[in-house]
């Protein structure tokens, strides 16, 4: 943002009169015990001695049945029964009794304790899905999140088309997902030819070689009329592909495009759930699709179950192809009846085309919510289900670590009308520790599983903010992301009179209504003098980069990481920008570090990510005003004021509103600085009021900001580094 000599000047007197170093960085908060009724953290590692499974017990209805008991289950692993070692019961009430909280303005992975909600990730296979039975499942969807959610929960919506990958904790983000649904759609084109096959077919065509399937598809097409392109007798019906090269090459073309499809669907599975494995609570996947077929030439099948059971979460397939009746190739539209022999076989292989999704489901823990059109009651189901359930602990008494699957059985030891559902096994660590299916999509897993995670990464502490300014590019505005990363949990190594780290920094932005995202990529090298490091224990290291943003809502996540270590941290972000016609002002830059322009030289306060500032120490605030109206003389006329409120509710300062004098091309800038000497440390908050003179249109932000009691040490150092930006 341009700035004229009067603000320059202002800065150097704030630096003259002493600012404040800002006040030092506060320790993270400490996780608290969990409630009654809440489970510790539990996840399924490769290396863990003890097996953790979630068991659902269901009555003849479907229902969770409550009051169940340790002596009530009986465990098998292989066949053999286990001693249970560690037991849960877990049931939620039925009405949340916590509002949901405003959005923060500063957003920092420091609060891990309130993030003891269950979580849902919602997989809207747009690639299995039609337009036609995706606006049924987008309503089923959108019933969920009005009904299916409570306070605290969090909710992640992907499309396995890439077009949205978007977390909100409820219920504040419930319309927010809502506007993400709306604009999804069914990408997958039917068949509806008299030459189609199914996946299924295609794949015991051009796998197998199948000739009874081979059989039925070239009778079906004979019935119907399809001209066959290579002249065979009725006796060679039964040959295979040979006997006619034409279906061959259909059949595999399908299959191909059948398999990269559903490839595409089970790897976006796989890192939804890697993203789950240090997740705390209930979790669930629902997958909303039309089914894919079980293909055993697939790796990635086993993959997702892998990480399921890595994952401790339950995959439930809700089937939106709804109440199955007649194949297509049977109704009258398409021609004379089928041959009879015919009816049974396709009857009998109707379930085939979406065996994969209903099996993964099963293998899980889940159930298939299936041949109904009332997916709302189905997808709250899974809802309901994991409001009660039980956490089963056991020692296996096979030790091996052979890296074999292990089949598990839960059942109650007297279960009369009722059923449990659990996950069927886990696959057993290898030599060295690691299960036979290790290992992560993209790479680099561990920050790939930061990036996908619902939740933020605790390991580095972490702050982030946003500044939105003037509109740079036709419907796009300029919008600053401040992440400041505290250094003191590090490891630095000496080289000479520096201390060295490296860090990895990933920051992804999303727009909430396009899906249209930005990823930027940086490797950040420390190298400090212990002067240096000192102020940045009190201040943190800063990253700040730019963007160019449209109008809307936006999701910024980073992941920062000490390189050649798991030690990662992740903050998410969320904000909106706000329409950029008419009148309207940037945000307010709050900030008692000033630093000069890369480009002008001259000083300006340095955007901040904190909001913590030091009694006795200088507050500047920064203020631009755009779509002002013009007078008689061509330049905007804005009155600016505000009042800045205590801990206590009583004005401890306040400016009636002023003339802000535009600069000679008419920008409407103001720098203003606060003394904060006698500010008792605690919550403050800054209320400034803009008036267009012109056209009497007003404006009101309020700016929260706290004070806090000085450094009891000098930091004793030179400038802040700032982060280079490509």
């Amino acid at each position: 943002m341009p700035e004229s000599p009067r603000l320059a000047a202002a800065l150097v007197s704030l630096l003259a009169l002493g600012a404040a170093p800002g006040a030092p960085a506060q320790d993270p908060a400490p996780v608290a015990a969990p409630a009654a009724g809440e489970e510790e953290p539990r996840a399924f590692g490769a290396q863990i001695e003890q097996v953790i499974v979630d068991a659902v017990v269901i009555d003849e209805k479907g229902n969770p049945v409550p009051g169940i008991t340790e002596d009530d289950l009986v465990v098998l692993e292989d066949g053999v029964r286990q001693e249970i070692v560690s037991f849960e019961a877990v049931r939620l009430p039925d009405e949340p009794t916590a509002a949901p909280p405003p959005p923060p303005r500063v957003s920092t992975n420091a609060t891990v304790a309130a993030q003891r909600g269950r979580v849902f990730v919602i997989v809207f296979d747009d690639l299995n899905l039609t337009v036609e039975r995706s606006n049924q499942a987008k309503a089923a969807v959108a019933s969920f999140l009005a009904t299916g959610v409570r306070e605290g929960d969090y909710v992640t919506l992907i499309s396995t088309g890439g077009t949205a990958w978007w977390t909100e904790r409820m219920e504040a983000g419930r319309e927010h997902l809502i506007e993400v649904v709306k604009r999804l759609a069914g990408r997958r084109v039917p068949d509806i030819t008299p030459e189609r096959l199914t996946d299924w077919e295609a794949m015991r065509i051009h796998l197998y070689h199948d000739e009874l399937v081979i059989g039925n598809v070239l009778r079906r097409y004979e019935n119907l009329g399809v001209q066959r392109l290579t002249s065979s007798d009725s006796s060679s019906l039964l040959a295979g592909t040979t006997a006619d090269p034409v279906l061959a090459t259909r059949a595999t073309a399908q299959y191909i495009q059948a398999r990269a499809r559903n490839q595409a669907v089970l790897q976006v599975l796989e890192r939804a759930l890697n993203g789950l494995t240090g997740v705390r609570g209930r979790k669930s996947v629902i997958l909303v699709s039309e089914g894919f077929i079980d293909d055993p030439n697939l790796e990635e099948f086993k993959r997702v179950d892998a990480a399921s059971r890595r994952a401790n979460a339950a995959i439930y397939f809700v089937n939106a192809q709804g109440l199955t009746g007649m194949p297509l190739e049977f109704t009258a539209q398409f021609g004379p009846a089928p041959v009879a022999k015919d009816v049974g076989f396709a009857f009998s292989t109707l379930g085939m085309i979406d065996d994969g999704a209903e099996a993964i489901a099963e293998d899980s823990g889940g159930f298939t919510v299936k041949n109904t059109n009332d997916l709302d009651a189905g997808i709250l189901r899974i809802s309901r289900e994991s409001q009660t359930y039980y956490l089963i602990g056991y020692n296996p008494t096979n030790t091996a670590r052979d890296g074999k699957f292990r089949k598990i059985e839960v059942d109650l030891v007297d279960g009369k009308d009722l059923k449990v559902r659990a996950r069927r096994g886990y696959y057993a660590p290898t030599a060295d520790g690691r299960s036979a299916l290790d290992g992560q999509l993209g790479s680099d897993p561990v920050i790939q599983a930061a990036l996908d995670s619902p939740w933020a990464e605790d390991g580095i502490p972490l702050r982030m903010t946003h500044y939105v300014g003037a509109e740079r590019m036709l419907g796009k505005a300029e919008v600053v992301l401040v992440t400041e990363v505290d250094i003191r949990g590090l490891d630095f190594r000496a080289e000479e009179d520096r201390q060295v780290c490296e860090l990895e920094v990933l920051l992804v932005v999303a727009h909430r209504e396009t899906g249209e995202f930005y990823r930027y990529d940086q490797d950040v090298t420390l190298s400090l003098r212990p002067s240096t490091r000192a102020r940045l224990n009190l201040l943190w290291f800063p990253v700040e980069r730019d963007f160019e943003l449209e109008s809307g809502g936006h999701e910024a996540k980073i992941i920062v990481r000490q390189k050649g270590t798991d030690v990662v941290g992740s903050v998410i972000h969320r904000f909106e920008v706000p329409p950029l016609q008419g009148f309207r002002a940037a945000t307010p830059i709050l900030s008692d570090l000033p630093r000069p322009d890369p480009v002008t030289k001259i000083l300006e306060p340095q955007p901040l990510a904190r909001r913590e500032f030091s009694q006795g120490g200088k507050l500047a605030c920064q203020l631009e005003v755009f779509g002002a109206e013009k007078d008689e003389t061509g330049m905007p006329r804005v009155a600016q004021g505000y009042v800045i409120r205590g801990p206590d509710g009583s004005v401890f300062k306040r400016l009636a509103e002023r003339f802000i004098n535009p600069t000679s091309i008419g920008a409407v800038q103001r720098l203003f600085t606060v003394s904060l000497e006698y500010a008792t440390p605690g919550p403050y908050e800054m209320v400034l009021t803009f008036r267009d003179e012109v056209s009497g249109a007003v404006l009101e932000l309020r700016e929260p900001f706290t004070v806090v009691a000085p450094p009891t040490a000098s930091s004793g150092v030179s400038e802040v580094p700032r982060t280079p930006s490509s």
